[in-house]
């Protein structure tokens, strides 16, 4: 099967300088010291090597990141100018997997794609994110597949409390407490209900062969959704956002296989109708009201009745033959299972 990857397409005036940084290729001295010290050798090195100072946890001799760090040091002839954006959160990221022992994809997990990943506020709690250490609201990066690592595809940008919540807990897991706090109607660890359906949903769409119910949050930039179900919610959801949407509906409906099918997408398209005529302006209040949309009963029986005619494999055709969402271009890639994602190219 292929999978696909749907991002968004930047206009000129809105494209940014490409900064591609990688780590240089591990120093002999980073070899020499063999295993997880020459990763962490490497990462002082880049701090250096981009003029910024070490957590004050490694300065000492002891460090391998220290290590590496003063090597750098030792053969710099010029003064180091501002960092680049998005190095100083590349540098922590490679940091926080170290310490965690997790891989770290390094040639694709670029600062500049994690810059693509960057969001005003928690997918899962919807609260605005900050850079305040230790503050329940503070900007993190989380691995969606633990088992993976930091990959590509696989990283979302959360509130600190989110990305707790987050660790060492199955989706199993997250699925009870969101039941758990519906029926206490109060938090857990935390979360409400919503956000724990949230959290869950997040870790849903990266997980082969989830559950596919219907999706309660709008994938994250460059997010790899392993259910085509879920990457066709993804790309209906997103054509509600601009005007012109029911005929973009109609290209689905007519490319869709056999009466059943066609059928199920009008009675779709009209439960749809109401919300989207009613979308608020603002960026994050219309993503939450196209999100909240698919909590109305109508909606979500006649989706199921939809992707219950469709295999995953005809969902994947019509994932490359449909025209993207306004802004938006398709990535498709050859993969061991089905996988969409609707992610923005910034």
């Amino acid at each position: 099967m292929t999978t696909a990857n749907l991002h968004p397409v930047l206009t000129p005036a809105a494209q940014i300088q490409l900064n591609l940084l990688a780590p240089e290729p591990l120093q002999p001295q980073a070899l020499a010291l063999g295993g997880g010290d020459a990763v962490a050798w490497q990462i002082g090195f880049d701090h250096a090597r981009h003029g910024l100072p070490l957590p004050s946890s490694h300065l000492h001799e002891g460090s391998p990141l220290f290590n590496g760090w003063q090597t750098a040091l030792t053969r710099m002839r010029q003064r180091h100018r501002d960092p680049a954006p998005g190095v100083r959160r590349w540098l922590a990221l490679r940091l926080q997997a170290w310490q965690e022992g997790a891989p770290f994809e390094e040639q694709l997990l670029t600062a500049h794609y994690l810059r693509q990943l960057d969001v005003s506020h928690c997918p899962v709690t919807r609260a605005e994110l900050h850079d305040e250490v230790g503050h329940i609201a503070q900007r993190s990066f989380a691995s969606l597949r633990p088992e993976l690592g930091y990959a590509a595809g696989y990283v979302a940008v959360l509130s600190r409390l989110a990305a707790q919540a987050l660790k060492g807990r199955s989706l199993s897991a997250m699925k009870e407490r969101a039941l758990a706090a519906a029926r206490l109607g109060d938090s857990i660890d935390g979360l409400h209900a919503a956000d724990w359906e949230r959290l869950a949903g997040l870790v849903a769409a990266v997980t082969p062969g989830s559950d596919t119910g219907v999706q309660r949050l709008l994938p994250p930039n460059r997010l790899h959704l392993a259910n085509p179900s879920q990457a066709l919610q993804a790309w209906v959801t997103r054509q509600l956002a601009h005007s012109g949407w029911s005929q973009r509906l109609l290209a689905l409906h007519d490319a869709l296989p056999g009466v059943p099918a066609r059928q199920a997408a009008s009675s779709l398209s009209a439960a749809l109708a109401p919300h989207a005529l009613q979308l608020p302006a603002g960026c994050m209040a219309q993503r939450w009201a196209l999100e909240d949309l698919w909590r109305d009963e109508r909606v979500q029986r006649r989706w199921q009745t939809l992707v219950a005619l469709l295999s995953p494999l005809t969902i994947e055709r019509l994932l490359r033959q449909l025209p993207p969402p306004q802004g938006w271009a398709v990535e498709n890639h050859h993969a061991s299972f089905s996988s969409a994602a609707l992610a923005r190219a910034a």
